[in-house]
């Protein structure tokens, strides 16, 4: 009987011993199981800042970039501005095609080089004389009433985009802080003598070159029929968006300065609003203004001074 009581107790104890031994284990495990919880939590929290910090970054770099596509560059004008209904202004448009330094004279057939130093020359005299450089989605707005212009305006346009427009003119728009217009032919993009798709998405990026079109290829679009003329000025649209990375307004200038009233009918279904010509020697005037008949001065062998008089001469009706 003494020994089934002994026995009884021993059994007893072991059961209590792993009872607690049991218990124990079930502690620690939880412990365990709630640092590794906590561990893993606390590593998701830091990823997710991490992740979330990337993400504002990215957005911030965005931001930059859409803001420098779109400076105003009427923001900081001192002059009064106009309304096109409260005062009659000339409206300059310069047109350019290549730059070359020092100028090819002897190969320059049809004078169609500047130099990174005349047309340097060109721009300080224009903002020495109280200009403001404008773009053509200004003169669009202002077309419409929906902003105002200081007396002095003048827009700089190159047709074709050849290199030199790259290596000598954007270093003087970067320099002078002013706009300016290029046209191009998307056939001829990257070619030889033509900057790259790239290049123009640089010089787009920082908001002193627009990209417009010219033409799909350098034709003189004035005879052919409506379908092929629509089809090449929407395809070479399209593509400048795609590289461009965003929206663009249509804006075109005739190759060779070739148009017709059905170009222009056609051209201005389609959305292309602004037409420029070459027209060469004409100051646009707003009075009677036409943005699709808008015609251009010539800078390329031009000095300033010539500039200024060309406008000067220029009759103000």
């Amino acid at each position: 009987m003494k020994k089934k009581r002994k026995l009884n107790k021993k059994r007893v104890f072991l059961t209590v011993l792993l009872l607690a031994i049991l218990i124990e284990s079930v502690i620690l495990l939880v412990k365990s199981s709630r640092k590794t919880v906590e561990t893993t939590s606390q590593a998701v929290e830091e990823e997710t800042q991490v992740v979330e910090s990337s993400n504002h970054d990215t957005k911030e770099e965005e931001e930059v970039i859409q803001t420098s596509k779109k400076i105003d560059f009427l923001e900081k004008v001192k002059e009064p501005v106009y309304k096109k209904s409260e005062k009659n202004i000339k409206i300059p448009i310069l047109i350019y095609h290549n730059f070359r330094t020092p100028i090819p004279y002897e190969a320059d057939t049809y004078k169609l080089f500047s130099s990174q130093e005349k047309f340097d020359e060109n721009v300080k005299t224009l903002l020495d004389a109280g200009y403001t450089f404008i773009t053509l989605q200004d003169l669009y707005q202002y077309q419409k009433g929906q902003i105002g212009l200081p007396e002095k305006v003048i827009i700089i346009t190159m047709d074709d985009g050849q290199i030199g427009c790259y290596t000598d003119a954007f270093p003087v728009l970067k320099k002078y802080q002013v706009p300016a217009t290029i046209f191009i032919v998307n056939k001829l993009v990257g070619t030889e003598d033509y900057f790259s798709w790239e290049q123009a998405k640089e010089m787009y990026d920082t908001g002193f070159v627009k990209i417009h079109c010219h033409g799909y290829y350098h034709s003189e679009y004035s005879s052919v029929g409506k379908e092929k003329l629509v089809s090449d000025y929407n395809k070479s649209h399209q593509e400048i968006e795609e590289h461009m990375g965003e929206k663009v307004q249509k804006i075109m200038a005739y190759p060779a300065g070739k148009s017709s009233e059905n170009t222009i009918k056609w051209l201005k279904e389609i959305g292309f609003e602004i037409q420029v010509q070459t027209k060469y020697g004409t100051v646009n005037k707003s009075r009677n203004l036409d943005l699709t008949d808008l015609g251009r001065i010539r800078g390329e062998r031009a000095t300033g001074k010539e500039i200024l008089n060309a406008i000067k001469a220029s009759s103000s009706n």
